[in-house]
């Protein structure tokens, strides 16, 4: 999580120097036809589909991290809704506030509300984070998030997101997993308490039997 905390501080930063407008016309305009399919494609690794691979996985190969998957996806589906339609229902795209200035690819449908939070960058981090952990590797801990960072700028890139939008789709990310974490934590302890009960149990029990 300490190399996302990284990222989101990069985003920040870029955001605090440049603004919410020019920091997504610097990334926008600087495009061409080969960036347009590469992120076309790249970002669907943040929609909501993306969660059926991890799940497969777990069920097959890790069914001890159901929960943890579950979780994430329910927090980070809540806390991004409630923001989109509750909190921001009426939050303009980059399509609404600069038509004349922005890069559109063409042929590319562009939404025009519910732009805050990026929903596509909290789903890829919250996956991120939580296949990091999964894995358990120093290598994926760096590669999954980068995975994540790229989804956030292809959102900008096509025109749907302002960097704004993204860095809360980091942070929503960061907050969901660990929360996902935290309830597996906390689960993970009471059913081993229950085991130690139960075979505490079934010991007092035998030792009554054997008694009598």
């Amino acid at each position: 999580m300490l190399f996302s905390l990284a990222l989101a501080l990069i985003v920040a930063v870029f955001l605090l120097v440049y603004g919410k407008d020019e920091s997504f016309l610097i990334i926008n305009e600087h495009n061409n036809s080969g960036l347009d399919y590469f992120f076309e494609a790249w970002t669907y690794l943040g929609n909501g589909f993306i969660w059926v691979p991890l799940f497969l996985y777990i069920i097959f190969f890790r069914r001890n991290y159901f929960v943890t998957a579950l979780a994430g996806l329910i927090i980070c589906t809540i806390i991004t809704q409630f923001l989109k339609h509750v909190v921001f229902p009426n939050n303009f795209r980059p399509i609404v506030l600069l038509p004349n200035k922005l890069r559109a690819i063409q042929g590319y449908f562009m939404n025009r509300t519910n732009s805050f939070p990026s929903g596509h960058t909290s789903t890829a981090f919250t996956l991120a984070l939580l296949c990091a952990f999964i894995v358990k590797k120093k290598f994926w801990t760096y590669f999954f998030p980068l995975i994540a960072f790229f989804v956030g700028y292809s959102r900008v890139y096509l025109a749907q997101h302002f960097v704004t939008d993204v860095l809360a789709g980091i942070f929503i990310g960061i907050v969901s997993s660990y929360l996902a974490l935290w309830i597996t934590s906390v689960y993970s302890k009471k059913k081993l308490g229950d085991e130690e009960e139960h075979k505490s149990q079934i010991t007092q029990i035998k030792t009554t039997d054997y008694t009598d």
